[in-house]
């Protein structure tokens, strides 16, 4: 801090000796100053001190910093008066404080921010080793798809999946590409994907259940290197998920209702990235939360419901919507959390505990 730079002991020694109207004081001859960049490099001696600013170096021989509002000049500014109390170490960050030689810094997989960026600064280290973001491409399909902007008529809808998936996307660490909507036609989901086979990893929505027009894992079966890991999982909304590779090229297909997309999302594609980016944080993060409500026992999928949080007196209460149609993406976009629900768990009564995943303000 801005102040004057002594020795502890020597200034405690010379208090006792001097006296004004009963009051002990130290005199201390002022012998130079010492700022930021700039140090003042002799040593000093008993009755003296060193002007001293923010940031700058302790003088050699001093130990404690009295700040210049505590002190009085005298004799044409050559010199400080005070009878303030001083402690060894006061008013000085001591070296190694923030960060000591050998310290673990940052741990692999941490996504950089501003912050960090600041902080490696300091550090004085010129290069640091990052993975760059995945490129994650995007592929909505559907005969009644429609990019947003276009006419529409009473059997189209637009392409909002692609948009939401997106923004998740940068939320979640990557770069988003969007691509060509396709029509339901084995060969036009083809070719877009073969087109996409520079990505990182290749998300669609839509096309991956049972129907006549899901037809994404049939396109896949012409390229020469395809592997199904898994199709179907025991969950809702989202249980069509499936996930593929093309060539090495990992492929994750969501379900085309909006919230089953969003709620896989969510928690898969949010997973992927994170790993990709070396991160092996356990996800998602689930915390407790008082239901307002009750709950029925839960069948064989593990499910996730959509509620509100509502803050009473500083305790929070999650709500659940009545309806839960993986449809309704404007009462998903008004959530707060996913109220989780294990497979066959007991009835849940109101005012129990249930386990949630509350949205960022930003997804």
């Amino acid at each position: 801090m801005d102040g004057f730079a002594v020795n502890t002991n020597d200034y405690n020694n010379l208090k006792k000796k001097i006296k004004i109207d009963n009051k002990e004081f130290v005199s201390l001859k002022i012998i130079g100053e010492s700022s930021a960049g700039t140090p003042y490099n002799k040593k000093i001696n008993s009755g003296e001190a060193v002007q001293i600013y923010t940031g700058a170096k302790l003088p050699s021989g001093t130990d404690a910093v009295i700040i210049q509002e505590n002190v009085t000049l005298i004799k044409k500014n050559s010199h400080i008066k005070t009878n303030v109390i001083v402690q060894k170490n006061q008013n000085i960050r001591k070296k190694g404080l923030d960060l000591k030689l050998g310290q673990h810094f940052l741990s692999k997989g941490t996504i950089i921010n501003a912050r960090h960026l600041g902080a490696i600064a300091m550090t004085g280290t010129p290069w640091v080793t990052v993975t760059r973001k995945p490129l994650i491409s995007i592929l909505s399909t559907g005969n009644e798809i429609k990019k947003i902007g276009e006419q529409l008529s009473e059997n189209h809808i637009p392409s909002g999946n692609n948009l939401m998936l997106a923004s998740m996307i940068k939320e979640f660490g990557g770069i988003p590409r969007i691509l060509e909507t396709s029509n339901d036609d084995e060969l036009s989901i083809y070719n877009i994907i073969n087109d996409a086979l520079d990505s990182d990893l290749i998300v669609t929505t839509g096309g991956v259940s049972i129907g006549k027009y899901d037809l994404i894992q049939k396109s896949l079966l012409n390229f020469t290197k395809n592997s199904n890991e898994f199709w179907k999982i025991a969950m809702r909304p989202g249980k069509p998920l499936l996930f593929s590779k093309i060539n090495n090229t990992p492929l994750l297909g969501l379900p085309g209702n909006p919230v089953s997309s969003g709620v896989c999302a969510l928690i898969f594609l949010n997973i992927a990235i994170k790993t990709m980016l070396g991160n092996d944080t356990s996800l998602p993060e689930f915390e407790k939360i008082t239901l307002e409500g009750s709950l029925k026992k839960n069948d064989e999928r593990m499910d996730f419901l959509r509620a509100k949080i509502k803050n009473i007196d500083g305790h929070l209460f999650a709500i659940p919507f009545e309806q839960q149609d993986s449809s309704m993406i404007n009462q998903f976009s008004s959530s707060d959390c996913l109220i989780i629900r294990d497979p066959f768990e007991r009835k849940i009564n109101n005012g129990e505990l249930v386990k949630v995943i509350r949205f960022q303000k930003n997804t």
